[in-house]
């Protein structure tokens, strides 16, 4: 934005679109109205799906776990504004950056920044899980009372910068996608003049950075259900509870890990050799998942976001149909995403406690006053 708001110069060599007509290459070849209707549709589908589950999520901001996946939910539902509703309908009427620049450039630079935003997030909440599963004490030095705020602080400010200071995406009907280059399709260039280096070493990071905590979440949480199963026996009901809902979080974490990888793999490739536009559209299709598909897993995957979800949507149509249908009551007992076991030995043998409910993570076993 600062080169398309103050260096009209550097803007007018690199973004002209004297040397070529649009309509060399014809509408027909430009439109793709069932991608842009489909499109269309899946953003505004998500978007639709995400407004209960962020509702949901709200009611439990007590956890840091939440406060993340908030923040989250912001960025992505803001970014679906751009990769999935605006490109599908850029797709329905065939543009081109030549034929809509003012509002491609802006758009581009946008989804850009959000994309960069919910990935930095997304790393943050992975790290979260590593250290709130492998350790309460630095779970609440690093990330419990007002120290989340800064958690969120450096990927706002780290969007911002790719909004303003760093070449936007610009779409192409031709492809269906976005490039760096805005003569894609007519200009062909491969990463030579029109290339975002800063977004190519940030994908490169989220997959590197994405993979490796989440097979260091996996080690942590298998080291931790083998200290579990020393335990006596009378615990194994318990125990089998957590190592379920632990074993639903690393599903739920690595399915949505998996598709921001992809996409960001799909991306850095892309801009620098020429793929078949099946693969492009692939790659842009798991771009609008990496944002869309999180309130799909959370309503299949997490017990806590399904219930409150269930419950808003049950109250209101029990008033309608007040004959048929029995309003949900909520359960105190709820839940939560990240279950916590505590197991105390005692001279009488192994006890079940909960444990405090500002610290989740898997299990913790205390000896007197050894933990380990």
């Amino acid at each position: 934005m600062d080169v398309y708001l103050f260096q009209p110069d550097v803007y007018e060599q690199y973004y002209n679109c004297t040397g070529y007509s649009v309509d060399s290459i014809p509408i027909e070849k430009r439109r793709h109205i069932i991608l842009g209707i489909l499109f269309m549709a899946l953003g505004i589908l998500c978007e639709v799906l995400y407004v209960p589950c962020m509702i949901a999520i709200r009611k439990h901001m007590d956890s840091t776990c939440y406060q993340l996946m908030f923040y989250i939910a912001i960025a992505d539902m803001l970014c679906l504004t751009v990769n999935a509703i605006a490109n599908g309908f850029l797709g329905l009427i065939g543009a081109v950056f030549c034929s809509m620049p003012n509002f491609i450039y802006i758009a581009g630079a946008f989804g850009l920044s959000m994309w960069c935003c919910e990935t930095v997030m997304e790393m943050t909440l992975a790290f979260n899980r590593c250290v709130e599963l492998s350790s309460a004490r630095w779970a609440r030095l690093l990330f419990h009372g007002k120290r989340i705020y800064l958690w969120m602080l450096f990927p706002t400010l780290y969007g911002f910068y790719y909004f303003w200071y760093t070449q936007p995406l610009v779409f192409s009907g031709i492809f269906f996608s976005w490039f760096f280059n805005p003569h894609v399709g007519y200009i062909d260039d491969f990463g030579k003049t029109y290339h975002n280096d800063f977004h190519t070493i940030h994908n490169y990071i989220v997959i590197s950075v994405l993979t490796s905590t989440y097979a260091a979440f996996g080690i942590i949480l298998y080291i931790k259900s083998r200290k579990v199963h020393t335990v006596s026996a009378s615990v194994n009901g318990r125990e089998q509870t957590s190592q379920r809902s632990q074993n639903t979080i690393f599903l739920q974490v690595i399915l949505i890990s998996l598709i921001n990888a992809a996409a960001a793999s799909i991306y850095v490739y892309m801009q620098f050799a020429r793929i078949s536009e099946f693969l492009i559209v692939i790659g842009q299709l798991t771009w609008v998942l990496a944002h869309g598909i999180p309130p799909i897993i959370y309503l299949a995957l997490n017990k806590t976001v399904r219930r409150d979800v269930y419950i808003m949507m049950m109250k209101p149509l029990s008033k309608l149909f007040y004959c048929c249908i029995k309003a949900p009551a909520a359960d105190p007992r709820s839940t939560r995403l990240f279950n916590t076991v505590t197991v105390r030995r005692t001279a009488a043998g192994a006890k079940v406690v909960p444990a405090s409910s500002n610290v989740q993570h898997t299990a913790k076993i205390s000896n007197s006053n050894t933990k380990y």
